[in-house]
């Protein structure tokens, strides 16, 4: 088939998969609801837009976790979508007395969402996050939803659960990261994680994705906000360099 034609099968494939998930958002597993949202916004399924920004805003009936909001403030801003950016502006500033109405980690996704919608000159570096770079031959499902960071000094990182094993982080992104360990783990398992950046520690909930002859290849699941803003701080200024 050529080159071409098998791109066109793919987004076809892609964008069909993205309506499927923004009619199933509500009663999918929490764990999954995140690649769902993910999807929609690199597919740029603009069907999900009034979901997404009840999402964002903290006003849907359902799903009100904290990492699903950044999800759907992230897919927003994928698709540029322009009726988002009071929003945004919302999320960022909004204060309630003395302080923000919103957790630190989520008005800081906020900001990077407008910057990329209104084309900010801060916009830039943002993208260079969010960008990806697909596969010949990959799995639509599961595309590389934002860009990579080698680390030339690997992160320490902890598995956490009933047999806590040591693990070093070779690459890391907003979505994932490559780690090796001594652990055995198995392509579907689901692990916690800690990682640890000078003094600060990263903790996320992981699925592992692929199995390679040194290391596994993990999506993030799930984490806290305020562990979204570190690992954010952390990629950028990878990017940096």
């Amino acid at each position: 088939m050529p080159a071409a034609e098998a791109a066109i099968l793919a987004g076809s494939s892609a964008r069909s998969a993205a309506f499927v998930f923004a009619t199933l958002l509500t009663e999918a597993n929490a764990l999954v609801v995140p690649m769902m949202i993910d999807h929609i916004g690199l597919a740029q399924e603009t069907s999900a837009i009034p979901e997404l920004m009840q999402i964002a805003g903290g006003t849907h009936e359902s799903l009100k976790d904290q990492y699903v909001r950044i999800k759907a403030i992230e897919a927003l801003a994928r698709m540029r979508v322009s009726e988002a950016v009071d929003l945004l502006l919302q999320l960022s500033q909004r204060r309630e007395g003395l302080t923000y109405a919103e957790p630190s980690g989520l008005r800081s996704v906020a900001s990077d969402a407008l910057a990329l919608v209104e084309n900010r000159p801060t916009s830039a570096q943002v993208r260079a996050a969010y960008e990806y770079a697909p596969q010949a031959g990959g799995n639509f499902n599961v595309p590389r939803r934002y860009s990579r960071v080698p680390l030339e000094s690997p992160l320490r990182a902890q598995i956490e659960g009933g047999q806590r094993a040591m693990a070093r982080v070779k690459t890391i992104s907003l979505g994932g990261a490559y780690l090796e360990s001594m652990k055995r783990l198995n392509v579907g398992d689901t692990i916690r994680l800690e990682v640890r950046s000078g003094l600060r520690k990263i903790h996320f909930t992981a699925v592992v994705r692929n199995a390679g002859p040194d290391g596994n290849g993990v999506e993030i699941v799930h984490m806290q906000g305020d562990d979204r803003d570190k690992l954010r701080k952390l990629v950028q200024r990878g990017l940096k360099t």
